[in-house]
């Protein structure tokens, strides 16, 4: 006596993962969203001043005078500029050398008053800055 089988076994069974492979990549997107959103944004390195303000309400200069303040201005164009007047970078890297040698307590100061300059353009420029006077540069703000 022979028994049959009632199911037969077919040679081509498949596994649908369509659905399991839909479920996959939503959690990997929800992942890589989820790991974007958790990165620390890069500093620039600027430490901002805090403000010690007296009972007239100005600022405390720290003891800083004028002959300790080298001013540099930026225009709109991205040229450095001394005295309203535009500057080779090796005259200015030289002018400023010359200046932190001679002050013991100078301030390189990068002006960029005009609107029109970009913040991209403030930042390059305070880096090179930076290169050559290391923490002894600072930026001129205005209230607004």
């Amino acid at each position: 006596m022979k028994i049959r089988k009632k199911y037969q076994s077919s040679a081509s069974a498949e596994i649908n993962l369509t659905a399991l492979l839909d479920v996959v990549f939503s959690i990997l997107a929800f992942f890589i969203l989820l790991s974007s959103a958790l990165i620390v944004p890069n500093r620039i390195g600027i430490d901002l001043p805090i403000s010690d303000r007296n009972s007239s309400g100005n600022a405390n200069s720290d003891n800083l005078k004028p002959e300790d303040v080298f001013v540099v201005t930026l225009d709109s164009s991205g040229q450095m500029l001394l005295d309203g007047k535009a500057v080779a970078p090796q005259k200015l890297e030289q002018d400023i050398r010359q200046f932190l040698a001679a002050s013991a307590q100078g301030v390189v100061v990068l002006s960029a008053d005009n609107s029109n300059v970009s913040y991209q353009l403030v930042i390059n420029r305070l880096s090179e800055l930076r290169a050559i006077a290391g923490n002894r540069v600072a930026i001129a703000t205005s209230r607004s």
